[in-house]
């Protein structure tokens, strides 16, 4: 396989900006499925919600992306033969992830973390 299918220089970037597991301890509550489908990954999940507020998708444009994108599959941690949540599941989860402040709290720990090294992120752009 070609290894630049799927690839995205900025969201490459991102991703080795930021220390992800600094985030795992913040959203590991969140739906811990213990009925129904089982959940996708609190850490993924956190990941795509990030991905729509740079890219400034609803719910149902974030969907088609992570449907669509390989990218954006790849920077969530989804495999290309699985499957991504709906714009109902993200929804659920956002509002889960904003009543208990863990969404505000995780989107701060990126902005810090980028902040410490002198950048800022601007939709999707690395200044």
């Amino acid at each position: 396989m070609d290894p630049r299918l799927g690839s995205n220089a900025k969201l490459s970037g991102i991703e080795r900006l930021i220390d992800w597991s600094r985030l795992e301890p913040l959203v590991s509550p969140l739906r811990q499925g213990r009925t129904g489908r089982p959940p996708y990954a609190p850490l993924a999940m956190v990941k795509a919600l990030y991905l729509q507020a740079l890219y400034d998708l609803s719910d149902p444009g974030l969907e088609e992306a992570l449907l669509d994108r390989l990218s954006f599959r790849r920077f969530c941690g989804f495999a290309l033969d699985g499957g991504t949540p709906d714009e109902t599941t993200l929804c659920r989860f956002r509002a889960a992830a904003a009543a208990g402040d863990v969404l505000e709290r995780c989107f701060a720990e990126i902005n810090r973390q980028l902040d410490a090294q002198g950048l800022v992120l601007r939709r999707g752009t690395i200044l």
